[in-house]
């Protein structure tokens, strides 16, 4: 069953409570409000439903329920459920000029949880919380009350924003961590190509799984490891195979291939020839170029 809860009145733009749930403190019903509601817990554990999510909320989170969205709480055994629920209308909204920042705190009615990015912040919103909410059970002027809240509403945009942005900052360090981690192995293939390399070899070597080496490697690289290595060892036969006098055999066993029949194969594969044809037909284009040299 799902419930309408209308917790202001007509007259009111917005309204603070300070509440514990009482001993049967669980809200089995789901139910929703024509205003938007920020729920900011005291307690130590509790899980917030909202639509068909579950968020585990821990002390001093901040959850943010958009207007007409079914929601309802769950608490730990024992738990005291202290909290502050602030209530906010439309009309509230409507008051702050700024359309910019008024989408942008509109904006944070999606983000659902805010955990504050350290105990400063925490403290901050705590003390301004505590100053307002007198002032709204109180019969002040509307414009002091609502700037109040403006306040309130500044500080939490201000703490998504730098939540949000340490989570870029976080991304873009891990991309960099991970790319210097797959160019050391790159460099490792690069220098030990004709040694024998295997996924596990490398795993071990670098202290990285083989999932997450695999998964990597081919992000940063746009390759397999095996791909890449195998190409590594085909590209140096071709310089072999052009600027040196080693046999088929020598040329294989020199970049690192266990059988010729699978460096003869893999060679094919890339350039349409044998080792064989290809070297033949890079001699006879070399001794033509010779040939036509003329010496004035």
């Amino acid at each position: 069953m799902k419930i309408k809860d209308e917790p202001l009145s007509q007259k009111e733009s917005f309204r603070i409570e300070y509440t514990q749930a009482p001993k049967k403190q669980n809200m089995p019903l789901n139910h929703y409000h024509n205003c938007y509601e920020i729920y900011y817990f005291l307690g130590n554990a509790a899980t917030y439903f909202i639509g068909n999510k579950s968020y585990q909320v821990n002390k001093y989170d901040v959850v943010f329920v958009d207007k007409f969205t079914y929601h309802k709480t769950w608490y730990e055994k024992g738990e005291k459920g202290e909290r502050f629920l602030i209530y906010i209308s439309d009309e509230a909204f409507n008051i702050i000029p700024d359309q910019d920042i008024r989408n942008k705190i509109l904006l944070m009615f999606q983000k659902k949880k805010l955990s504050f990015p350290n105990p400063f912040n925490r403290r901050l919103f705590h003390k301004l919380t505590e100053q307002i909410y007198p002032a709204s059970t109180q019969q002040s002027e509307p414009i002091s009350k609502l700037k109040a809240l403006f306040s309130l509403l500044n500080l939490l945009l201000s703490m998504a924003e730098m939540v949000d942005k340490g989570k870029v900052l976080e991304s873009s360090a891990k991309a960099n961590s991970r790319e210097q981690r797959i160019a050391r192995v790159v460099d490792y293939i690069n220098s030990n190509y004709n040694d024998p390399i295997t996924l596990g070899m490398l795993s071990e070597r670098f202290y990285i799984s083989k999932y997450y080496l695999c998964h990597s490697f081919n992000e940063v690289t746009g390759s397999s490891i095996m791909d890449f290595v195998t190409e590594k060892r085909i590209i140096e036969a071709e310089k072999l195979l052009r600027y040196s006098d080693l046999n088929i055999t020598q040329v294989s066993e020199a970049v690192g291939f266990n059988t010729i029949s699978y460096f003869i194969t893999l060679f094919k594969k890339k350039y349409q020839c044998t080792p064989t044809a290809f070297r033949k037909k890079v001699n006879f284009n070399d001794s033509k170029n010779t040939s036509q040299l003329t010496i004035p």
